[in-house]
């Protein structure tokens, strides 16, 4: 069972079943086993069997693991061999209680054991049968049975014990970081989708309040548009007013002539034409003073709107590109999810 702590597997707990598919590596250890004439096996990292025996021999399953003393003897050897072939981190090659030659290779990841491939069963040179028979004897099994397959044990050079043990060590170790290899893209694809949604999730958040400032930027553009428009109308009145006021001028110039001309009769005639051209010239000045703050606000009008184009145009542009890189993010998505779905199925 993998256990994850912290995005990362937690090698304690790690077991050879997690890294390696046990049909493969049993079909290597028949081949292996028929290949170098020898036996073999896998154990887990307390020593409990991953694979069925691989050729094993008859002076070994008939016998020797025949007899409850000769099996608690080979299970002793086996965490024996795996101690020391543990302890030097490379295969170990000894000699067995029943005087054969077995070799061990740790399985490691990362530094930890996670298991170990035993091999063997076979002799460097041929048997000593008063040892044999000593054997058979300890552990109360048919001494002629157990000389018997001795003498039909491979006799193998220390060389090629050597080279077998090498080939195991290697290809096994190469099958279990190659199953943890996987383990850790699968982790690290689905930290990457994660985070890649979290990431798609706030640009298109950004995208959303990047569109509204779009709109309400583009409706403030409106709006300035609408206030010009209505300067415009408030110049066609002024120029009204100002037109109104000369014309009044004029009215009152004209009056004063005539009251002039009539003499003491048009006195009160030409106080109110006096009357008349002062509110003419008061008119004359508020419409100027009206047309100064116009031009003011026109000006700052034309400011404000450049501005708020300018602003639109950025505010739309941004949009633009935060929608091209939300779909840059889900098609990354979409890939760390491919990529999690492919090491997923290959495990």
């Amino acid at each position: 069972m993998i256990s994850v702590v912290d995005s990362k597997v937690d090698l304690k707990k790690l077991e050879l079943a997690d890294i390696i598919d046990v049909n493969v590596l049993q079909k290597f250890l028949d081949n292996f086993a028929v290949g170098f004439n020898c036996a073999a096996v896998s154990v887990g990292r307390h020593g409990e069997e991953f694979t069925r025996p691989s050729h094993y021999r008859p002076f070994c399953s008939n016998y020797i693991h025949a007899s409850k003393v000769g099996d608690e003897r080979c299970a002793v050897c086996h965490n024996d061999f795996g101690r020391k072939a543990i302890s030097i981190g490379r295969p170990y090659i000894g000699q067995c209680h029943a005087g054969l030659v077995d070799f061990s290779a740790p399985v490691i990841i990362n530094g930890e054991h996670i298991g170990t491939v035993l091999g063997g069963q076979i002799l460097e040179k041929p048997a000593d049968e008063k040892t044999i028979r000593r054997v058979a004897s300890e552990i109360g099994t048919s001494s002629d049975g157990l000389w018997e397959a001795a003498e039909q044990i491979d006799i193998v050079p220390m060389k090629t014990i050597e080279a077998a043990a090498e080939v195991m060590y290697i290809v096994v170790n190469a099958l279990a970081q190659s199953g943890y290899n996987r383990i850790e893209t699968d982790l690290l694809s689905s930290d990457l989708a994660n985070n890649f949604i979290q990431i798609s999730a706030t640009i298109d958040n950004l995208s959303e309040d990047s569109q509204t400032i779009t709109v309400s930027q583009s409706n403030l553009v409106e709006e300035i548009n609408q206030i010009r428009d209505n300067i415009k109308e408030i110049t066609k009145v002024l120029e009204s007013i100002k037109q109104i006021a000369y014309q009044t001028t004029i009215l009152g110039v004209n009056a004063s002539i005539e009251a002039a001309h009539i003499g003491k009769a048009g006195k009160g005639f030409a106080v109110v034409a006096d009357e008349i051209r002062r509110l003419s010239d008061t008119t004359k000045a508020t419409v100027e003073s009206i047309d100064h703050i116009k031009q003011t606000i026109d000006s700052s009008i034309n400011t404000t709107l450049k501005s708020a184009n300018t602003t639109l145009g950025t505010t739309s542009n941004q949009s633009a590109a935060m929608e091209e890189l939300s779909a840059t993010v889900q098609s990354s998505v979409t890939l760390a999810e491919d990529l999690r779905s492919l090491f997923g199925k290959k495990q």
